[in-house]
């Protein structure tokens, strides 16, 4: 269901689907909006990171394959430039398995431990600060 109310100002588009959203529908999470039709993830704690990349380059590319696969992603800006591409905790086990399969990107380290994907130029586990093996 898409937002129709006309009276409402159009705060943007939802950081999962990309659909306008106005001041009526949205609710903040992270530091975007996502529209009504995500309600029930607009809590922060509901969504788990899965991979973080050194620029938004690959990120939507990664996140269009997760969509075919019917995995909700949201990727947000941290204030160092990298991006942290998130899934619902719910759906992180698929997301994990997809990404496994080599959409995570070339140029990607992962920690198996914390089972995140992260840039080579990241260094580290951006959750455990741990080094992991190359894909």
């Amino acid at each position: 269901m898409k937002c129709d109310h006309s009276d409402g100002t159009l705060v943007g588009t939802c950081g999962v689907c990309a659909d306008p959203v106005c001041s009526e529908c949205f609710s903040p999470l992270f530091n975007t909006v996502i529209c009504s039709n995500h309600e029930g993830l607009d809590d922060e704690g509901e969504w788990e990171l899965v991979a973080l990349y050194a620029t938004e380059g690959p990120v939507n590319s990664v996140r269009y394959f997760l969509d075919d696969h019917a995995v909700p992603s949201i990727a947000v800006e941290t204030d160092e430039g990298t991006v942290e591409l998130y899934v619902p905790i719910a759906e992180k086990d698929e997301a994990w398995a997809s990404l496994d399969g080599g959409e995570a990107g070339d140029d990607m380290l992962k920690c198996d431990e914390c089972r995140v994907y992260y840039a080579r130029e990241v260094g580290e586990c951006p959750i455990c600060g741990g080094g992991s093996e190359a894909r």
